[in-house]
């Protein structure tokens, strides 16, 4: 049976279309296999908030998966990395479901999908079915299993949104199993100054100790300043299941009053990397846990938060509070503490580098390079500052920049602009890239020429710098010349490139487009009706995100 318990502190309320869904067991769940979470609603990952359920599948794959209501297929997805393969059921209560990470689809649904792969030539695609075209039954199958894309092992990605909004609701608000009695783990308590900016501080951290379901920090909370913004490292259990989860909403009070926190339901995609604004992201990039935050940033645009307070002021007499944590089934724990100011000299450290402000637009200009920020990018202000190292082959147009603080997050696509080391005469204006590094994740971008300067976009800081590419990717294959094909004979082409960077890769029969489907570094093809008798030519084509391309034909017979 369901809970929707909301206490008189809750200030959040469920969109009212929803009201019948949160009254009644709408869902069944998908699976056959006994209910078991890997991953719940609002986890912390990296840039983004966990926006379903991870089903467990027993370390399987192939397991049927059901619709858990009336509906009709309303969208397929196919990408090499994020959801894989992707199926969207949309249902007649306002709600569409979503099922990631599978292996195959209903085959009506692949005949469909193969289809519309082939007649706009892509193997990665984003499809809207039409209304009805496939509709389904609760408990009718819709697909199997898999680990494809951003998986890390075997399960099912299950989310339930709006399907006006298409924002993601938390599935356990809707009576979904399993059931659950255990209550959040609470694990530490953070405060900061608030005077400062949250990237340029260290937090004072308290660890916290258990009685029951109440917790309190190991030593008095004594701070030597006057205002402080709040935060906790909690996490979640599912009543049988070991794995941390992510907590549901968490509230500040002082006498029974909400002074502030947070309720993770109803969000975007497009608001979900406000992720690094409600977490310590500096602690976080330095391998940290997640400190949630209390209370919003300077500079946030995504309502997860009671009000607009961005602090709270430090008593100079010891005060009680409590921050209550709950999840889903209303199931708490609590933080009991004391607060008040402590004298002491407090220490200014002044940070080199240009100040940038949060809500403003800032930029950062020299003879070399260009960074424009909107306003929407900082959720603190910071100081920004630049490393330079010299470049040291004929390939790198520029210095290595480091654009510092690493660790500052940023919201918002930035301008980047850097000016070659060399005549322009000498470079190939359609061979520049721009590479961005930041500890082992290297990102390639294509830049472009702008009055001497070479332009790209990013959405991280990190090392950047211009080079010069004028190596095309290479193809391998273990096709001859003049092989001899059947029906479900395999083909794979094997892509590598200097970068790493594959921008695109097509194969031809006589002109005509086959569907080569990605797995790591490999294209493979299982010869089918697509591919006519008779002797042909097959031309496969790659390019890098340079324009370098490679092309390799091979005469091939069918049979």
């Amino acid at each position: 049976m369901m809970r929707i318990l909301l206490p008189a502190v809750l200030f959040f309320s469920m969109p009212c279309v929803f009201a019948q869904v949160n009254q009644s067991p709408y869902f069944s769940y998908p699976l056959s296999v006994p209910p078991k979470l890997n991953a719940n609603f609002g986890e912390m990952r990296p840039n983004h908030f966990h926006m379903g359920l991870d089903l467990n599948t027993l370390s399987r794959e192939n397991l049927p998966v059901y619709a858990p209501a009336d509906g009709f297929i309303s969208r397929m997805k196919i990408e090499t990395g994020g959801f894989g393969r992707a199926i969207y059921l949309d249902h007649p209560n306002g709600t569409t479901t979503l099922y990631a990470h599978m292996n195959r689809f209903i085959p009506m649904a692949e005949k469909y999908l193969e289809d519309q792969q082939y007649q706009q030539k892509t193997w990665k695609i984003d499809l809207t079915v039409p209304p009805n075209r496939f509709p389904v039954k609760k408990g009718q199958l819709i697909g199997y299993s898999g680990n494809t894309g951003a998986s890390q092992g075997p399960h099912v990605h299950f989310e339930i949104r709006d399907t006006k909004t298409e924002n993601c609701l938390n599935p356990l608000r809707f009576g979904l199993p399993p059931v659950d009695v255990t209550p959040p783990d609470l694990h530490r308590l953070v405060f900061y100054d608030r005077s400062k900016s949250l990237y340029e501080q260290t937090p004072h951290v308290y660890h916290l100790i258990k009685k029951g379901n109440s917790y309190t920090p190991s030593t008095p909370v004594e701070l030597p300043f006057e205002e402080t913004f709040i935060a906790i490292q909690a996490t979640d259990r599912v009543t049988g299941a070991p794995n941390a989860n992510g907590i549901f909403r968490a509230v500040l009070t002082k006498n029974d009053k909400p002074i502030n926190g947070f309720e993770l339901e109803n969000i975007s995609y497009d608001k979900t990397r406000y992720l690094n604004g409600h977490i310590d992201h500096a602690h976080r990039m330095r391998g940290g846990a997640y400190y949630q935050m209390m209370f919003p940033p300077k500079h946030f645009d995504l309502p997860i938060y009671q009000n607009e307070t961005k602090y709270l002021d430090v008593p100079e007499f010891s005060s009680s509070y409590e921050i209550d944590v709950f999840d889903t089934e209303e199931n708490k724990s609590t933080i009991s503490f004391t607060l008040k100011q402590k004298a002491g000299t407090r220490s200014s450290p002044i940070f080199p580098g240009a100040q940038f402000l949060s809500g403003m637009v800032n930029v950062y200009e020299d003879d070399e390079v260009q960074f424009v920020f909107d306003e929407h990018a900082f959720y603190d202000d910071f100081h920004f500052n630049l490393q330079k190292y010299f470049a040291n082959s004929s390939t790198e147009l520029s210095s290595t920049i480091h654009a510092m603080p690493e660790f500052v997050p940023v919201q918002t696509y930035f301008s980047l602009r850097i000016k070659p080391n060399r005549n322009i005469a000498l470079i190939d204006p359609d061979r520049l890239v721009i590479r961005r590094q930041l500890r082992t994740r290297t990102e390639i971008k294509k830049a472009v020429l702008e009055k001497g300067w070479a332009a790209a976009s990013f959405r991280e800081l990190g090392s950047f710098q211009l080079l010069q590419d004028l190596i095309p990717p290479s193809i391998s294959t273990t096709l001859r010349d003049g092989a001899g094909l059947v029906n479900g004979s395999r083909i794979s082409f094997f892509v590598t490139d200097n970068l790493k960077e594959i921008q695109a890769f097509s194969v031809e029969v006589d002109g005509q487009w086959l569907l080569f489907k990605p797995s790591g570094s490999s294209y493979n093809y299982t010869v089918d009706q697509h591919f006519p008798e008779g002797e042909h030519l097959l031309t496969a084509v790659v390019k890098d995100e340079a324009g370098n391309e490679t092309v390799r034909s091979y005469r091939v017979t069918k049979k």
